[in-house]
């Protein structure tokens, strides 16, 4: 069985950690608010689409395109690592455009009458399926990119990466709803701007990796060393896409229901950066997971009885908490593709989808309770349990 490669130069001071860090570094963070900005799609609809029944539609069509496209490409890369070296990160990105323009112009061409609500539809779920196959594409890219980093250096990176992603997502939904910007026109750079971060930070040298084989072994114990992770994953992807989708519902209002979450993010990634600054040397995310995990379970069964007078409330602290493991995900995933010399788009590929599946299914849950009258408070105390 193969074993955890050593690390060379393990310990770092922030210090120069620091020093290292480029703004291409970050160019997940324009990647990622782009794909939160889209899943909150009420800023891109207009119209008879802008309505909580399409929004959920675009959500679960995009993960479900996501989730495939990370799948297929990890299953060829896993056995054929020039697979993944092959694919043009420019028609990902033109995919994300296209899906956008899609979508926006769904709801423009319903508003205007130049198309029925049924056929607004088709561009809507084309846009959407369009659009989750780029970001499928940029989340097991970046996790490549950065699984060839030092994790004293991802450590640091991933928590500024949020910082920055929550930052441009609240200026960015800021200058939609109270300055008028339309928010495509805010939104088509950024998925560029990935991808020109991303071919830079590919050219770079690698921190003395051993070079990436097709070896299913290595993978196979790259994976073995997530497991609890990916079970930690499953529970909390559940739970969060539960508790949005019941939110969504109760309040009648996507964007309602991700205002609260904006700040809390904010707040999570600049704690997280104080957390890593403070300890003055590389900070071992992968045992946070371990106390964050049992809090969220906890919070989880005692704030549903507050769900009646506060549910955006409830969203905002699954949020907060689920940011925080998100970090932690990526960390883990980025530092096992280094540690191993595997794809980090093969390791970050499997414990994504299965976020994302997890993900859905807890929206679909979500969805039903809130048909059933009664109390659900008390449902989701049994969920939880």
């Amino acid at each position: 069985m193969p074993e955890r490669l050593s690390r060379p130069r393990d310990r770092r001071s922030m210090r120069m950690v620091w020093k290292t860090l480029r703004i291409r570094h970050l160019g997940l963070a324009f990647f990622w608010a782009c794909s939160m900005l889209t899943f909150r799609s009420s800023i891109l609809l207009s119209g008879p689409m802008n309505t909580t029944g399409y929004q959920t539609l675009v959500v679960i069509i995009s993960f479900v395109a996501n989730m495939t496209t990370l799948f297929l490409v990890a299953s060829r890369t896993e056995r054929d690592h020039s697979f993944y070296d092959k694919l043009p990160a420019s028609a990902f990105t033109a995919s994300i455009v296209t899906g956008l323009v899609l979508m926006t112009g769904s709801g423009m061409a319903g508003s205007a009458g130049l198309l029925t609500e049924m056929l607004a539809v088709v561009p809507l779920v084309l846009g959407s399926v369009l659009a989750g196959v780029g970001y499928g594409y940029f989340w097991g890219s970046w996790a490549e990119c950065l699984g060839r980093m030092h994790p004293s250096r991802t450590s640091f990176y991933l928590p500024v990466v949020l910082l920055l992603t929550a930052l441009l997502f609240v200026a960015f939904s800021f200058c939609s709803e109270e300055l008028g910007v339309p928010a495509l026109l805010l939104m088509l750079p950024l998925p560029v701007l990935s991808q020109l971060c991303l071919t830079r930070c590919n050219r770079e040298e690698t921190d003395d990796r051993p070079a990436i084989t097709a070896d299913s072994g290595r993978y196979r114990t790259a994976l073995g060393s997530l497991v609890s992770l990916i079970v930690a994953s499953l529970v909390l992807s559940l739970l969060f896409g539960l508790v949005w989708e019941m939110t969504v519902l109760s309040v009648g209002s996507v964007n309602e229901a991700h205002q609260a979450p904006l700040v809390a993010n904010l707040v999570v990634a600049v704690c997280l950066i104080g957390l890593v600054l403070y300890a003055h040397k590389r900070l071992d995310l992968a045992l946070a997971y371990r106390v964050i995990v049992p809090v969220i379970v906890i919070l989880f069964a005692v704030l549903p009885f507050f769900w009646e007078t506060s549910p955006v409330v409830l969203n905002a602290v699954m949020s907060a908490c689920y940011g925080t493991f998100d970090v932690i995900i990526w960390y883990m995933v980025v530092s096992a593709s280094y540690d191993f010399a595997v794809s980090g788009f093969v390791i970050g590929a499997l414990v994504r989808g299965l976020s994302i599946l997890a993900r859905l299914l807890g929206i679909g849950i979500g969805y039903l309770l809130m048909l059933v009258p009664g109390s659900p408070s008390l449902l989701i105390v049994g969920i939880s349990v």
